[in-house]
């Protein structure tokens, strides 16, 4: 005689099923990513040659990020892992690594110096990661320097482009204090950095009153903050005492809402740049 699942069971087994295929399906991808912008750069190149799965999330700071059991088999499961020059050191990454106890994986570190934010910058991660592609799959390394040029050469005329929108909205010169991990991209940008910051935990209370006094006297316009730094607090702790705006950008794709590549972030802070330097104008200016 044949057993009759209720409905209650069935529904349990299916789901069971369902969530087993999706976790099993995020276990496995060709190359694991250091960063959201190691991601984007290789599903550009490496177009349908290759999956991707990117590592540490984008709207976290990658040196603090604690690395999930799911990660770990993904590593297990993987080719490749591309990672920053920075991340060779983090005790999140190495510790991964070892537990994913995978002999055959391939660590790739990019030694790219500079902000990637920054065209110029973004441009050289392009042919480092297209020239490491190649190594890893010889066959397809035509086809990876093909695309890579042609990324590189969008990049570049998309620079351009930005560029004059800031100097057309007059962004030369305004003075700012900035964070430490933003001031490739803000100097690109065209603002003159009076200050840097790091980290707000980092910081004592001398430090940010060193930090207001410096912004008082040099008559900064905007305070960035960082997104991947933590907190973003303290520019807006600092509003009361100078007069600056508080406005904080991303430094990886995919941080801020409907910026999953490296254009649209770019748009996305310049975009938050202009509207606090236009709210610093209306109420300072």
């Amino acid at each position: 005689m044949k057993r009759k699942l209720v409905p209650g069971i069935v529904a349990v087994v299916v789901l069971a099923i369902l969530f087993t295929f999706l976790f099993s399906a995020q276990q496995s991808a060709d190359i694991m990513a250091g960063s959201s912008l190691i991601t984007d750069i290789i599903q550009d190149v490496a177009g349908d040659k290759m999956e991707i799965c990117t590592l540490i999330p984008p709207g976290v700071c990658p040196g603090h990020y604690d690395v999930k059991p799911s990660d770990i088999e993904a590593l297990a499961n993987s080719k490749a892992l591309f990672i920053h020059d920075y991340q060779q050191n983090f005790q999140n990454i190495n510790g991964a690594i070892d537990a994913a106890e995978n002999p055959n994986l391939v660590i790739t570190v990019l030694n790219v110096t500079g902000n990637w934010m920054v065209p110029t910058v973004q441009a050289e991660a392009v042919d480092k990661i297209a020239e490491a592609l190649g190594e890893i799959d010889p066959e397809n390394a035509a086809y990876y320097q093909d695309r890579a040029a042609q990324r590189v050469q969008a990049i570049l005329d998309y620079g351009d482009q930005v560029k004059q929108t800031l100097e057309d909205a007059g962004v030369d010169g305004v003075k700012v204090l900035c964070a430490e991990m933003q001031q490739g991209f803000v100097k690109w940008a065209g603002f003159n950095i009076t200050a840097t910051f790091g980290r707000p935990e980092e910081l004592s209370p001398a430090d940010v009153e060193q930090l207001i006094t410096e912004a008082r006297e040099a008559g900064a316009a905007l305070i960035i903050d960082n997104l991947q730094s933590g907190s973003t607090t303290l520019g807006a702790s600092m509003e009361q005492d100078i007069e600056a705006i508080p406005v904080t950008i991303s430094n990886f794709p995919g941080g801020l809402e409907n910026t999953e590549t490296w254009e649209k972030t770019i748009d996305k802070n310049v975009d938050l740049l202009l509207e606090a330097l236009n709210e610093w104008a209306e109420q300072y200016g």
